[in-house]
């Protein structure tokens, strides 16, 4: 038996230390700040404020990543958007839909729900989004646009070594709409979601996969 003891004990120790030099060399753990709305309401649906997220220390950017960058405009904190157009792609924003060098890549899947309600912090209204299924590279992900007042168009021509960051929100925004490209090498990729803010209770928002 206590032969036993000290094989599980000898496992489980290896186990945490190999998870500590994990976390210490190639993740992180962040909670995604509360007291930004416009962050907050520009991550839905993909991420909520308050969740707590892994976040990898080194990161190779693939299109369709989720990304945690520097705040280009705010030194100390961060902005959330996704890896969308890379060095020498032209990413045009229509309908706050999404074209990558005149091609549009979204899915007729809805969401479900296929509404969502934001809270829109510039107007200090709800809105009403259509949720739609998007993808882009290996990379599937819901995003929200409006169907009845959408933004103005915008398109951009990217920067050899620069990413072009929207928001999984297209209608209430943090992204290179508002402070422009990004240097990736000012980026970790989100990868998973250990839970959401109210906790483990939340069966949605707990143990999910961001990729």
């Amino acid at each position: 038996m206590q032969t036993w003891v000290k094989i599980v004990a000898w496992v489980a120790g290896a186990a945490g230390v190999a998870l500590a030099l994990l976390y210490w060399l190639l993740f992180d753990v962040w909670t995604v700040p509360v007291d930004d709305p416009l962050l907050s309401a520009s991550i839905e649906p993909t991420l909520g404020a308050g969740d707590v997220v892994v976040v990898s220390r080194h990161t190779s950017v693939a299109r369709g990543n989720l990304l945690r960058c520097a705040d280009p405009q705010s030194p100390g904190r961060f902005v959330i958007a996704r890896a969308i157009g890379r060095g020498g792609d032209r990413v045009d924003l229509a309908g706050e839909v999404v074209s990558i060098d005149g091609k549009r890549t979204s899915s007729p899947r809805r969401c479900d729900p296929p509404m969502v309600t934001i809270h829109d912090p510039n107007t200090d209204d709800d809105v009403d989004l259509v949720c739609a299924v998007e993808e882009y590279g290996e990379m599937a992900f819901s995003a929200l646009r409006s169907s009845t007042k959408p933004e103005p168009p915008a398109s951009a021509a990217v920067e050899p070594g620069n990413w072009y960051l929207v928001s999984d929100d297209r209608h209430v925004h943090l992204d290179s709409r508002d402070f422009g490209q990004v240097d990736p090498r000012t980026c970790q990729h989100i990868v998973f979601r250990f839970v959401g803010a109210a906790g483990l209770g939340d069966g949605k928002k707990r143990f999910t996969i961001i990729w």
